[in-house]
């Protein structure tokens, strides 16, 4: 079982890549500098990354895309870190993907700067396009009308444009990208429409009433001058208590329907490990304590850790109440979720069935296929010598791929030394609690539901994957994150400019390749244009979609 502690050792600390410094950009650095750092970019990206080529259509396209972009680093005499961060964001847009990418900073965002114009409009992705979110009061009557077209430029059109500025996986992610852009960086979209105006921009939309219009707004800048106008928003119905991480209820009289919301796949058992390596977990330990607790972090770490709740315990003590009413339906609500460390999950599968979680888990047809590359050892904080041993002396070096998947780890039959193996292995702070099972599971209901939408991502994204797997229904919209796609970030840092960032450092295959769910997962109910009508585009829609969904099935 050695294969699968180191994979859930990477895991434990792609979660602490996430947390990258704000990088300073205002000092002028030399532009033989500036190309330096990108050179030793492409070197580690090509020494890390487990295929850095395919995507750009080979390694020789890799190598003249990577020297175009050197060249003109230098033809523009480039003295900037920022501008080297847009570059290379750039550069790794035809890689499509996500976990490899470099922390454009923030230092501008807090100090004086160029006013950003921008149209005063958001946007926000649905099932099939994107609709208005807010608006000028003036015009709060085209809530919710489609986007077709800015300057006569298809929708489509522009986010594949954008595309190549910043990485998307697949298409809901480049609409996601698009809704991001507009609403923070509203600049970019320059980028996609080289002809357009200073002072305004035109926009094609369709109402809900099914009008083809044309608007013109004014570009402001949306965060000094333009701060004061009075926008319209679509409602956040609340149809029950809000929820924090972790935290559950039921949602009708009946106690037939649990809601579970899990905003952070983060815990005190991933916590535990850290700590247990011996790790610093700084700050991510006092933000993880924020997140559940009001109060300031005690400085002893075992108490800090007593008051962050444990992802395994809360769902076990969450199907206990479940059992007692004999509850047909639990709602897991994903939406929103960014990811974390993906083994906290795995417990609950084994909660919720028991046995027949151990039985199915080597069915699910997932691989992963791991670089070993010296970025990837310093990560570890591992020798290839001790990897050797630890993983029974096969003699890899760097370089070299070991791919793993559930089938690795499949039994003739469950035995009670098997069962009592797997649970050692699960990462959670109730072992006892798993044991007691015996391979029953704690409570099964008769419906799980999971709710996803684009920026259900990484280990959410994971969880929700494994839930369909064993059955669960995938309520919402698709994920900006495909299921075969790079994954497991290896943070890096460039000397000269101090820039950080990530670099993917393992392929993770949860499909068939030619399955039209491999590159963008769609969800087995997802809300049409003509339900987000019926909700007044209500930013709970999918919430509210499925709730009525549920109480149509009984």
């Amino acid at each position: 079982m050695k294969l699968y502690n180191i994979s859930q050792r990477a895991a434990l600390l792609s979660v602490l890549t996430t947390m990258l410094a704000f990088n300073s950009a205002n000092a002028q650095i030399p532009t033989d500098s500036i190309v330096a750092d990108f050179n030793e970019f492409v070197r580690l990206l090509e020494e890390t990354h487990p295929d850095p080529y395919t995507n750009y259509g080979g390694k020789p396209f890799f190598r003249l895309e990577a020297m175009d972009t050197r060249f003109g680093l230098i033809e523009d005499s480039v003295t900037s870190s920022d501008e080297l961060a847009r570059r290379i964001t750039k550069f790794l847009a035809p890689l499509e993907d996500g976990h490899t990418n470099i922390d454009m900073g923030f230092s501008s965002f807090f100090e004086e700067r160029e006013p950003e114009m921008g149209a005063p409009i958001d946007f926000r992705p649905i099932s099939d396009g994107v609709v208005i979110n807010s608006i000028t009061s003036e015009y709060k009557d085209l809530l919710g009308s489609r986007l077709i077209a800015i300057e006569g430029i298809p929708l489509k059109e522009i986010c594949t444009n954008l595309a190549e500025y910043r990485t998307a996986e697949n298409e809901i992610g480049r609409i996601n990208l698009f809704c991001f852009i507009n609403g923070l960086s509203p600049n970019e979209l320059r980028k996609a429409i080289p002809d357009m105006r200073q002072d305004s921009i035109t926009f094609q939309l369709q109402t809900p009433e099914g009008k083809q219009m044309n608007l013109t707004l004014p570009l402001i800048d949306k965060y000094g001058s333009g701060s004061n106008i009075e926008l319209s928003s679509v409602e956040l119905t609340k149809p029950f208590p809000s929820q924090g991480n972790l935290s559950y209820l039921f949602v009708d009289d009946k106690k037939n329907t649990m809601y579970f919301r899990s905003s952070q796949i983060i815990s005190r058992d991933a916590l535990e490990i850290m700590i247990n390596r011996g790790m610093d977990v700084g700050q991510y330990l006092k933000r993880t304590y924020m997140q559940f607790n009001e109060d300031d972090m005690p400085n002893d770490v075992n108490k800090a850790l007593a008051k962050i709740p444990s992802f395994s315990d809360e769902f076990g003590k969450m199907l206990q109440v479940m059992k007692k009413s004999k509850s047909k339906n639990l709602i897991i609500d994903l939406r929103g979720n960014s990811g974390g460390f993906t083994p906290i999950t795995l417990p609950t599968l084994y909660q919720l069935w028991g046995d027949k979680y151990l039985e199915e888990a080597p069915r699910f047809g997932i691989k992963f296929i791991q670089l070993f590359s010296p970025l990837y050892m310093k990560k570890m904080n591992i020798t290839m010598e001790q990897l050797n041993a630890e993983m029974q002396d096969y003699g890899f070096i760097l370089g070299d791929y070991i791919a793993t998947s559930e089938g690795d780890y499949s039994p003739e039959e469950i035995t009670d030394e098997y069962r009592d193996r797997m649970i050692e292995e699960m990462t959670s702070s109730v072992k006892d609690k798993l044991m007691a099972q015996h391979g029953k599971p704690v409570y099964t209901p008769e419906h799980v539901y999971v709710l996803i939408n684009p920026t259900t991502y990484s280990a959410a994204f994971h969880y929700a994957f494994f839930l369909w797997k064993m059955g669960a229904t995938i309520v919402g919209l698709p994920s900006k994150q495909a299921p075969n796609t790079y994954m497991e970030a290896t943070p890096f840092e460039l000397p000269r400019t101090n820039l950080k960032g990530n670099i993917s450092n393992s392929l993770q295959l949860f499909m068939p390749n030619d399955d039209p769910r491999a590159h963008q997962f769609t969800p087995d109910l997802m809300p049409t244009y003509e339900d987000y009508k019926h909700y007044n585009f209500d930013m709970n829609t999918e919430l509210l979609f499925l709730l009525d969904y549920i109480k149509n099935q009984e």
